[in-house]
């Protein structure tokens, strides 16, 4: 049995004709009838009766036709879902995202979208980096935000921004004081910072390792926040994106110390499993990204360099 089969059975004992289907199923009156016969034929059963021009259902056809109406309900209910996804009244995103960026960048990105689609829901899981590259190669993701580090050729990626690492200490902290911090006097103070698997770690490490210098001390702490709540109490200092701390910066709970040889660029980006067809909702997301990369209000907001996405 096969949906042609069925409909035109259907529409055969909904209208009471041939004729009548035909018109509605867009189609020759031969076609539909001999749809029916091969579906007869098939179950080995009459279905339908002739009283002189009135059509009637066996008692085997009306059975069948009250599936029938079953299951183009779910075939007119299943269409209609699809095509509410490809409009954007509902669906859904699972995103992960890295910590360093779930501080300050991701509640102001969110919170665009959803004034845009309410209707898509959204789920943010934060982890660092490197487990959210995993997380993507086992589908448990359908995008992420990450900075950037070496990812698996089955990763596809697209550039979105370019932020500032900035060295932010507590008001009190002796290197306050200081209109430039060298790297020498950044590894004697303990150093608060996210742990392994995390790509700020990795690039603070490679800028020391550059250097020949390693921190002193070292305190590993699991998010953003605990970072600065940290650095707040003159626990340490430490190494974040200036997103992350703009606010506490403006408001003169941190002070950002530049270092005597600039600060250095961290770089985010877009990622999802190559070869995946995005979803509605995902494709709907990534645009998003490149549409807001283009305001400078946002910019403004946000503080950060975008780059230009390429996606279509």
């Amino acid at each position: 049995m096969n949906l042609n089969q069925l409909r035109a059975f259907y529409g055969v004992i909904k209208t009471g004709t041939f004729s009548k289907a035909a018109e509605e199923l867009n189609v020759t009156e031969p076609a539909v009838f001999m749809q029916v016969r091969s579906l007869e034929r098939y179950l080995g059963y009459t279905l339908l009766d002739r009283f002189g021009k009135e059509l009637r259902p066996t008692e085997t056809g009306e059975i069948l036709y009250e599936y029938a109406k079953k299951i183009f309900s779910l075939v007119d209910e299943a269409t209609h879902a699809v095509r509410e996804l490809q409009d954007l009244k509902k669906g859904f995103l699972r995103l992960g995202t890295a910590r360093s960026l779930a501080y300050g960048l991701m509640p102001i990105v969110v919170s665009l979208f959803q004034d845009q689609y309410p209707s898509i829901r959204l789920f943010l899981d934060e982890n660092n980096s490197q487990e959210l590259v995993e997380s993507i190669l086992q589908r448990h993701h359908e995008l992420a935000i990450v900075a950037r580090l070496p990812y698996p050729d089955k990763i596809e990626t697209i550039p979105f921004a370019t932020d500032e690492i900035v060295l932010i200490v507590s008001p009190q902290s002796k290197l306050a004081k200081k209109e430039t911090v060298s790297w020498s006097e950044a590894a004697e103070d303990p150093l608060v910072c996210t742990g392994a698997g995390s790509s700020t770690q990795s690039c603070i490490w490679k800028e020391f390792e550059k250097r020949n210098m390693q921190p002193v001390s070292i305190i590993e702490a699991g998010s953003t926040e605990f970072i600065i709540r940290l650095v707040k109490q003159g626990k340490g200092h430490a190494f974040l994106p200036s997103t992350c701390v703009k606010e506490d910066i403006a408001r003169g709970e941190l002070l950002a110390v530049p270092l005597n040889e600039g600060n250095f660029l961290f770089y985010i980006d877009v990622i999802y499993l190559k070869g995946k067809t995005l979803s509605p909702a995902a494709s709907k997301f990534v645009r998003f990204l490149r549409e807001i990369k283009e305001s400078p209000k946002i910019e403004r907001a946000i503080g950060t360099s975008f780059h230009s996405l390429y996606y279509d």
